[in-house]
């Protein structure tokens, strides 16, 4: 390659980094409203970083949103790296989180793509491509959105993530690294020990990589027989490293087909049909099928394969028949159309990123050797202009959410405070309409474990979400939670605390989270006073 295409190919790289690592970059830097957060981090990147302040010892992890009880049904493999990395230099856990991280995988998975795609089509513009659309490749969202509202957007408007938001669920862009990893050493037929040892790891980078490296394994081996002890080693270990942090493994997947199909079609801020949306609540409420729901129905399901493929589907028309990737892609498609999660249903659309993921390699082969010009060029700026509803969110001033002065001052102060437990006031979704104007503040913006990211205690129940998910009760101790701020009985109140060893109760703000205890009889001392913002220690 010509030292000028090598220059070339080297800034394209860097910005396709840039691209990817623009969601994340921004958050949780100081700003003057605070600690700002775009997206997701807001939410997802506060769980990580509570998780990752708590990560003492790697082989046992308390959970820090419920004070207690063991982290189990998770995979803390990112979180622990990380932690580890924090302890080791001593740098702040937020910036390797959110400006380090961020830069690393982007880097990571955009050198591998080149490589895998050089490597399945033996031209360097199959590299090119492959790290294109794990950069920019999205969904028809665009179309409908510039149809009905005359914008370009819709990333996940027939429900899944695209390329451009896979810095946005790190352990997802850490399981890539190792989905891409072990397809090249695959392809390469050598370093078994490697795949071997990335095969027991991806079930706890990203329990849903879990699947999917064993499902092309599996296929790899009906085709290479000689291999299936490294599979049955393989399964073996990473079945026993799984059950090592989920010792508790709970039911999560429920039956029910066509969920997101349904919900793609009757939901406001997806592909809303309000007659059909009518229809189908009508039909699965009386549970009365006929044959125009099923129409419906299949029709929904061609419109949700298409507008979440997009462009893939001319690569899956004529697959690289490499690796047994078509088949993989059908089965890890065909389970979120079946099943949802419990507690937070929509999260086995999560099997269907690594659908369009793998669908990239095919649309990368089929640029390189079957594409006009035309059709590339069409590909690549419908891809482009398809995220700039995306990218002006992740630039956009000021930010969704923020921790505010006032909550660091006080977080950094109960930082300080030697007891383990804290109990925050029972979040209130309720509590985001008295802010007309972003950035809204954590409490208030979502179910977030904010209060344990940034004081690095135990809280008593923080982050609902993410508990649910992982199947944890949390109805019960938001019971008992609201009960102890409604102060209707004193003895019951002092009983809460003392029975769940609680150290402190912390107050975000008191305007809209009244709290006004008898500091004698429940044996409180009121530590923390200062804009709005309250900290009480209890006294043992």
């Amino acid at each position: 390659m010509a030292k000028s295409k090598k220059i070339i190919l080297f800034l394209f790289l860097v910005i396709a980094i840039v691209f990817q690592s623009l969601p994340v970059i921004r958050s949780g830097l100081l700003y003057s409203y605070g600690y700002g957060f775009w997206g997701p981090t807001g939410h997802d990147g506060i769980w990580h970083l509570a998780l990752i302040n708590h990560i003492t010892n790697p082989f046992i992890i308390n959970h820090p949103t419920i004070a207690g009880l063991r982290l189990t049904n998770y995979h803390p493999l990112f979180d622990i790296i990380v932690a580890v990395i924090a302890n080791i230099t001593h740098i702040n856990s937020s910036l390797i989180l959110f400006q380090f991280t961020p830069i690393l995988l982007s880097s990571l998975i955009i050198i591998l793509s080149y490589y895998l795609g050089l490597l399945l089509t033996n031209k360097s513009r199959g590299g090119v491509y492959l790290v294109f659309l794990n950069t920019f490749a999205t969904s028809f969202g665009w179309v409908y959105t510039l149809l009905t509202a005359g914008k370009f957007g819709g990333e996940s408007l027939f429900w899944s993530m695209q390329s451009a938001s896979t810095q946005l669920n790190p352990p997802y862009a850490l399981s890539l690294i190792v989905l891409l990893l072990f397809l090249i050493l695959l392809k390469q037929q050598k370093k078994w020990v490697l795949i071997i040892l990335l095969c027991c790891l991806a079930p706890i980078t990203k329990s849903y990589a879990g699947v999917v490296i064993f499902l092309l394994f599996g296929f790899y081996v009906l085709h290479q027989p000689k291999h299936f002890y490294k599979l049955g080693i393989s399964f073996i270990i990473a079945l026993a490293i799984f059950y090592w942090y989920n010792q508790q493994p709970s039911q999560l997947f429920i039956f029910q087909p066509l969920w997101f199909v349904h919900t793609m079609l009757n939901s406001t801020d997806r592909v809303f049909i309000p007659k059909v949306a009518s229809f189908i609540n009508t039909a699965l409420s009386t549970n009365h099928f006929n044959l125009k729901l099923i129409i419906i129905d299949i029709l929904g399901l061609c419109l949700f394969i298409l507008g979440n493929f997009s462009w893939r589907l001319l690569g899956i028309l004529k697959p690289l028949k490499e690796l047994s990737l078509l088949p993989t892609i059908i089965i890890i498609t065909i389970i979120p159309l079946l099943f949802i999660q419990k507690g937070t249903a929509w999260n086995t659309i999560q099997f269907l990123y690594y659908s369009l993921f793998i669908a990239n390699i095919f649309l990368a082969y089929y640029l390189t050797y079957n594409a006009s010009k035309i059709i590339i060029l069409v590909i690549i700026i419908t891809s482009v202009i398809g995220n700039l509803d995306t990218y002006q969110g992740d630039i956009g001033n000021p930010s969704p959410s923020s921790l505010p002065p006032a909550e660091i001052k006080a977080l950094n102060y109960l930082s300080s405070l030697p007891g383990k437990i804290v109990v925050t006031y029972p979040y209130d979704e309720y509590s985001k309409r008295h802010f007309t104007s972003t950035p809204i503040p954590l409490f208030a913006y979502d179910t977030t474990g904010y209060v344990s990211a940034y004081s690095k205690k135990y809280t008593y129940l923080e982050d609902e979400m993410n508990l649910s998910i992982s199947g944890y009760d949390v109805t019960s101790r938001r019971n008992q939670e609201i009960s102890f701020f409604k102060q209707q009985n004193i003895f019951q109140d002092r009983g809460f605390l003392v029975n769940n060893h609680i150290d402190y109760i912390y107050i975000a703000n008191q305007d809209l989270q009244p709290f006004n205890p008898d500091l004698t009889k429940l044996s409180l001392k009121l530590l923390y006073n200062q804009d709005k913002t309250a900290i009480y220690q209890v006294n043992r």
